[in-house]
């Protein structure tokens, strides 16, 4: 089955224990020419399974998207993996535990890692698969059992988001076992930017949330921007350039050359209301549309 590509115009500039809410994919051609981004060619990626989760787009390779998605089971995940340039999918895991969420891509090639809900459904650890599936992986830092979300900082070293009160940000190290808690009110997503550093939300209070990056070597967060209202997700491209969604509209700023958010595209009158998360790689863009929206 091949993706559905829109006929529409070119645009310028979860708690597990719920039910699975319901979500979409879009990706674009993304053009950036460092004053003025543009998306094209928008394709609907999640045809196969279009009134399920299709969730946490996350790129293994330039022409390779995992997603996590109940295609298989309603009730619980799997993961899938999009081919872009065949325009095919494939289901990646099918595992024993209750469900699988946030495939992401390891430092050190030739694996891949994701959070599992264990079988007693309520621990949540992070575990280590080979992408050629010679194996059924491996559990890492098993007295850790609250893994919400993570991101690979070296070979050695990662970026977890604990499911906490209040939520925080931890390194753990693979070889010493060693998880040392960072910071609380942190927010679900997590990049790394050219210089290494680790990007994330930070939440003040209810109304002052923060993008930071963290410098592991010197432990010293530095504010880079406010986010959008009420906004955790965000990603960066090539160039430094963050985008970041509110509702239906998609906005950019690059910290070095912007001082306030600029609007990239609406999406409403495509029935995209709700963007949450986003991927990028190279020239393409992936985002998710929740359509459980009042």
């Amino acid at each position: 089955m091949k993706f559905q590509i829109l006929l529409i115009l070119v645009f310028c500039c979860e708690c597990l224990s719920a039910q699975l809410p319901k979500t979409d994919l879009y990706m674009f051609t993304l053009l950036n020419n460092g004053e003025k981004i543009s998306l094209r060619e928008p394709v609907y990626l999640s045809g196969f399974n279009p009134d399920g989760y299709n969730n946490q787009p996350n790129f293994i390779n330039p022409q390779e998207v995992y997603i996590t998605s109940n295609f298989h089971d309603s009730n619980f995940t799997d993961f899938m993996k999009l081919d872009i340039l065949n325009e095919k999918y494939y289901r990646i895991t099918a595992t024993d535990s209750i469900s699988e969420y946030s495939p992401t891509s390891r430092a050190a090639a030739g694996y891949f890692s994701a959070v599992r809900v264990e079988k007693d459904g309520a621990t949540q650890s992070l575990w280590l698969y080979p992408n050629d599936h010679s194996n059924s992986g491996r559990r890492i830092f098993k007295d850790v059992g609250n893994v919400g979300y993570h991101c690979w900082m070296s070979e050695e070293e990662v970026a977890l988001f604990l499911v906490d009160d209040p939520m925080k940000l931890a390194i753990g190290n693979v070889e010493s076992g060693i998880v040392s808690n960072i910071m609380d009110n942190i927010g679900r997503c997590f990049q790394q930017n050219a210089d290494g550093d680790l990007m994330f939300v930070h939440k003040i209070n209810d109304d002052i949330w923060y993008i930071k990056s963290y410098n592991i070597e010197d432990r010293k967060a530095t504010i880079i921007t406010q986010t959008r209202p009420n906004s955790e997700d965000f990603v960066m491209l090539s160039d430094g350039t963050i985008l970041m969604a509110e509702g239906s509209k998609l906005f950019s700023i690059h910290p070095n050359n912007d001082t306030f958010w600029n609007e990239v595209a609406d999406f409403a009158q495509y029935k995209i209301h709700k963007i949450t998360r986003l991927a990028a790689s190279r020239n393409k863009l992936i985002l998710v549309n929740s359509k459980d929206v009042d």
